[in-house]
């Protein structure tokens, strides 16, 4: 049994500085398009079904190669490095450019499982980011992406402090995960 796995890219790049400050308050479209009055660009893309435009919910996802490297979500909550690697080709290019350099984007990024039938399996993982620059080679282009995660809102880890857990509860700050 193979696993697959499809990453949907969906970066919004905001093009000037009052843009910028409304990051929160986009509506999402279809496609590549100047979304009016905000001054920001949607770009959405897969990285499984090669040459294929796949529909998505009420969205389409052209196919670009890009693969994500660092960690997304920590025990923590810190704020850890995510790179987007894509190799150096125009669609790359225009992320960067329309992004002010990948300073005022802000990335969706879902993860999906998918079987023999490259249906998915099951849910998917979404997870979000803002952009904080990018970094050019003869070969590569880089985005970065930072994210704080909140580990409690985040519910990690997926249980809740109980007496089968940790014993009786202590009066002191010392706990003891059995």
């Amino acid at each position: 049994m193979a696993i697959k796995i499809v990453q949907y890219f969906e970066l919004t790049a905001f093009t000037g500085a009052t843009a910028a400050r409304s990051l929160a308050n986009i509506s999402q479209a279809d496609g590549i398009v100047q979304k009016g009055d905000t001054g920001a660009v949607v770009h959405r893309y897969q990285n499984f079904f090669i040459n294929q435009q796949i529909k998505r919910g009420f969205n389409r996802f052209d196919f670009a190669p890009f693969k994500m490297e660092g960690t997304s979500s920590v025990l923590g909550g810190d704020n850890s490095l995510v790179q987007v690697l894509f190799p150096n080709v125009e669609v790359a290019l225009r992320l960067v450019e329309q992004g002010n350099g990948n300073r005022l984007s802000r990335l969706s990024l879902t993860t999906v499982w998918l079987n023999e039938n490259n249906e998915s399996t099951g849910k998917a993982i979404e997870e979000r980011f803002l952009g904080i620059g990018a970094s050019f080679s003869e070969t590569t282009i880089e985005l970065r992406f930072k994210s704080a995660m909140d580990s409690v809102g985040g519910r990690f880890p997926a249980r809740a402090l109980s007496r089968n857990l940790v014993g009786i509860l202590p009066l002191n700050s010392d706990l003891r995960l059995q």
